[in-house]
């Protein structure tokens, strides 16, 4: 049996070392918590996903299937952006409705991808018969090289924040090489089809559009949603040789097919924002998909 010492003893160095393991246990804890990366639209979570995996928790502001014009913000969704380590977002040309909630937000938890430095822009066809002012097609995410500005600039911003470990920036740049793999190809896939016009309801591709130089004939609604002038939609319906029509899920569809029944034209539905894109798809997935659907309308064939 013990002496009442030896125990004694033994409870004292025991209760030491525990006193030890609480502080460890406590730090390994909070060395386990991943940084809540919120990105405002399915474009950006596959992007930010894509590259930092399992080291960040992003997650979708916006539903899948909700426009950004005009979006009303729910109370739990304005406490999510409070309580985020990091908001990726667009800007305010496309997301509006965001400006006053992330006025609380610090700029160092804000990455505004409108913003970067290193984002291409293309030239906009601006509509001036009716006095709407120049702006940006904000749709830049269709643009893989602007993808991969965007990505190198989340994995820069956690980086500085000491939220992820210095490796991801080397992440970063690896998913830039697979966009520019990616390029590439579909480039290769599109160049047949550069000459065939198409014609769209909304002028929302035209990132896509000058990065794999396809060529538009018009679009009945402008990248802000106002409507074509008088003269442009008159010069495009009297055009003779779009054999090609594009449209969105919210497009007038009963119109659309109206308009490619008189063409003899291919209708083909494209989701810039992706709601089509299953929950393990990634960004690649969807620039393919719309690739895709692009060829398919202009050659009746899908890319290799």
């Amino acid at each position: 049996m013990l002496s009442h010492s030896v125990f004694a003893q033994r409870c004292l160095f025991l209760l030491a070392v525990l006193s030890l393991c609480v502080p460890l246990s406590r730090g390994a804890e909070a060395g386990e918590r991943k940084p809540v990366v919120v990105a405002t639209i399915k474009p950006l979570a596959l992007i930010a996903r894509d590259v930092l995996g399992p080291a960040a928790e992003v997650r979708q502001l916006l539903p899948d299937n909700a426009s950004p014009h005009g979006y009303a913000l729910r109370i739990s969704e304005r406490r999510l952006l409070a309580q985020a380590d990091l908001v990726f977002w667009v800007g305010p040309g496309l997301e509006s409705f965001l400006v006053d909630a992330l006025g609380s937000v610090a700029p160092g938890r804000r990455v505004m991808a409108a913003g970067l430095p290193g984002i291409h822009w293309p030239d906009a066809a601006v509509v001036r018969e009716h006095g709407h002012p120049e702006a940006h097609d904000q749709h830049l995410w269709l643009d893989p090289r602007n993808a991969a500005v965007m990505a190198r600039a989340l994995a820069a911003s956690l980086v500085d924040a000491g939220q992820v470990d210095a490796g991801m920036s080397a992440a970063a740049d690896a998913f830039a090489a697979r966009l520019g793999d990616l390029e590439a190809d579909l480039d290769a896939a599109l160049q047949p089809l550069r000459e065939r016009p198409f014609a769209g309801d909304h002028d929302a591709f035209g990132h896509f559009v000058a990065r794999f130089r396809l060529t538009p004939a018009g679009y009945l609604r402008d990248f802000a949603g106002h409507a074509a002038g008088a003269r442009s939609l008159a010069a495009l319906l009297a055009r003779d040789d779009v054999r090609c029509l594009v449209a969105e899920p919210d497009s007038r569809l009963t119109h659309m097919r109206h308009l490619a029944d008189q063409w003899q034209a291919r209708l083909v539905v494209i989701d810039v924002l992706g709601a089509d894109i299953g929950g393990g798809g990634s960004y690649e997935l969807l620039l393919r998909s719309i690739a895709e659907s692009f060829a398919e309308c202009l050659a009746g064939g899908p890319v290799p």
